[in-house]
């Protein structure tokens, strides 16, 4: 097993590397199939019986993408044709409809199902709940925020593109997280032609090969982005290498994106921002906390719809849900339920910070010395466990919304 396993790392490093290559304007395509042909004894159909756990899961997931991968191309190209929003629609449902039937010869009874497995734990009906409670209780916070003088700032002209990168080694200093000492992390902020517009973070190797890519661009959008996939990279680069294989690359999906949120949350603390882009502290806040606010209102708004579809039977195309184009940002995936769940933790994590550190935790090196606990520890604890042995609050849209509006 043990040789199977480092085949399937091998595998998942060049699938890893390739992907990154693209997204980062390195390379023109990802050519998929010839890795997967090159590791055929991880790839056929043979090995899923060979694997189990984690793993079989995630050969699932990859097999899935492959079948899904001419009509992904297909709604691409129409999308950069500007297609309009009604023959986009009908490609999406047609892709429902083919995703679900291959989950069905995989094994899944719906894209519940198949999440659920990703997944285990994760109470799907809880967060559909605790969705629908945010969406009513945010309303009131967020009239409230847009009234505010200077909620509608982007700060273009303060946070430009050349200041971002200082901006985020100014914040991660104090913490002793200073990412030109990862040797391990590679920083690519080159403007380059088929470059990712948003920054993202990989690893072909956990914690040896990390990457943090990102396009030089201005506002407070960007910043955010570029502070959140650095927490993503971080908690890669920190990870242990003692850790077994399914507990570094492997694990609930959710979890990686909290930590990108713990960042994303210092990203838009007060007294940070206004030193970064050389504005009032109360000028700055509440252009964070509007659009954090529109951000995770879009967010809830979707967990419901996502989970419709991702109840549909094997080979059922996607009902009308909305306006035209709304298939465009959905899916049966349920990607909106770890984006709740993540920010339910990233948040409450950044609030336990600054209640243990103070005001402006990000200038201590206790701070940093406790995010680099938790990332070593890898993918071993979802969000809600990570909660627990916190001794967070639980999560939910009460705990959500206290801290951001805790700032």
């Amino acid at each position: 097993m043990a040789d199977l396993h480092a085949r399937y790392e091998s595998w998942r490093e060049a699938r890893e590397r390739a992907r990154l290559e693209v997204a980062a304007g390195l390379a023109e395509r990802f050519d998929v199939e010839r890795i997967d042909d090159e590791f055929g004894d991880v790839t056929n159909g043979d090995a899923l019986a060979r694997f189990d756990g984690r793993f079989k899961v995630a050969l699932a997931q990859a097999a899935l993408a492959r079948e899904l991968r001419a009509i992904d191309l297909r709604i691409a190209a129409r999308s950069a044709a500007s297609a309009d929003p009604e023959e986009l629609d009908e490609l999406r449902a047609q892709r429902v409809a083919i995703r679900s039937a291959r989950l069905a010869r995989l094994g899944f009874a719906s894209a519940r199902a198949f999440a659920e497995a990703l997944r285990p734990g994760v109470d799907y009906g809880h967060w559909k709940r605790e969705a629908a409670r945010f969406l009513e209780l945010c309303d009131a916070s967020l009239r409230a925020a847009e009234r505010t003088a200077g909620a509608g700032s982007s700060f273009d002209e303060e946070l430009t593109a050349t200041r971002l990168r200082p901006a985020l080694d100014f914040a991660l200093e104090g913490m002793r997280l200073d990412l030109a000492r990862l040797t391990r992390l590679r920083v690519d902020d080159e403007a380059r032609p088929g470059k990712r517009s948003t920054a993202f973070a990989g690893a072909p190797r956990v914690p040896q090969e990390v990457w943090l890519v990102f396009a030089p661009a201005s506002g407070l959008a960007m910043c955010e982005g570029l502070f959140a996939a650095a927490g993503e990279a971080l908690h890669l680069a920190f990870t242990s290498a003692a850790l077994s294989l399914d507990k570094r690359v492997l694990g609930d999906p959710a979890l990686g994106l909290a930590f990108g949120e713990v960042l994303r949350a210092l990203s838009s603390e007060p007294m940070l921002g206004a030193t970064l882009a050389g504005v009032a502290p109360e000028h700055f806040s509440a252009a964070a906390q509007r659009r954090r606010l529109v951000e995770l209102r879009a967010t809830a708004e979707r967990v419901a719809l996502e989970l419709q579809l991702a109840e549909l039977p094997p080979g059922a195309a996607a009902p009308e849900l909305g306006e035209p184009g709304i298939l465009a940002s959905i899916g049966p995936a349920l990607s909106s339920v770890d984006r709740l769940r993540a920010v339910c933790l990233g948040a409450c994590l950044a609030r336990m910070l600054r209640a243990r550190f103070g005001r402006e935790y990000w200038k201590t090196r206790a701070a940093g010395e406790l995010l680099k606990e938790l990332w070593d520890t890898g993918t071993t604890y979802a969000p809600e466990a990570l909660a627990r042995e916190l001794s967070l609050p639980a999560l939910g849209a009460e705990a959500l919304l206290e801290a951001e509006l805790a700032r």
